[in-house]
């Protein structure tokens, strides 16, 4: 009979496992050995908590399985991805640029936070499991940006509720390379705003898809958009963050 952890984990697995499936995603067997690998990790961490569910099924959907939608943002990239730099903004517990990593194991990774719990996390996480090409920043957003070493530096920019959309966007922007990719995500009440501006001239990105899926087991629905850089910030952008935090561009 399984233990308490070996149901947790095996549970966990199964249920993002079947997911994925369900979703149309394509994960192979490393990706699920590096979510085993997190859930056995996480189950056993006597930290913070750095995951606002409680239920396995929510932690294998509405975490994990959810992070893998980012594969419609690398359609078309080289499937190892070596050369290639991502960054995932505000991780926290890892996700979702973890699942970045999962899908291209021969990029290069930044997890950037500003919780020092979080980031101690991320680190043990990442210690015990062995992961290469993955680093860890702990630095908020807005400052680690005007950084050289992450300005326009990277092909893939994710974050995930880090704050609200348009903040988020703003926030994304100065890290992605010329023709790179921010991927964000959504909850349904922001899709109408999304796809009445999919030029964003402050930012000189524009919306390249609108992913719009369902996550099983009823558990809601949710989009992902995915912006491109196609050109420069316009006078006075990005703004502080303040500002981005009165007056949205989204």
């Amino acid at each position: 009979m399984e233990n308490e952890t070996g149901s947790f984990v095996s549970s966990g697995v199964d249920a993002v496992s079947s997911a994925l499936v369900e979703m149309g995603i394509s994960a192979g067997r490393e990706a699920l050995e590096l979510v085993e690998g997190w859930l056995r990790f996480y189950e056993g961490w006597a930290g913070r908590r750095v995951v606002g569910f409680g239920d396995v099924g929510d932690i294998a959907v509405k975490l994990i399985a959810d992070s893998f939608a980012v594969e419609k943002a690398l359609a078309g990239v080289s499937s190892q991805g070596e050369g290639l730099r991502a960054i995932d903004l505000g991780s926290g517990n890892g996700w979702p640029g973890l699942a970045v990593k999962a899908l291209m194991s021969g990029l290069s990774l930044v997890l950037l936070d500003s919780r020092l719990g979080a980031c101690r996390f991320l680190r043990k996480y990442l210690e015990e499991a062995g992961i290469p090409g993955v680093a860890v920043v702990p630095e908020r957003a807005e400052k680690s940006a005007k950084n050289p070493e992450h300005a326009g530096k990277y092909h893939l920019v994710t974050t995930r509720a880090m704050a609200r959309p348009g903040v988020s966007l703003e926030l994304s922007a100065p890290y992605c390379a010329p023709q790179g990719k921010v991927a964000l995500w959504l909850g349904p009440e922001y899709e109408s705003k999304v796809e009445g501006k999919t030029e964003i001239p402050e930012l000189g990105i524009r919306l390249a898809c609108l992913y719009k899926y369902v996550l099983p087991g009823g558990r809601g629905r949710r989009s992902l958009a995915v912006y491109i850089r196609t050109g420069g910030f316009a006078r006075g952008y990005p703004r502080s963050l303040s500002s981005m935090r009165a007056k949205p561009l989204l």
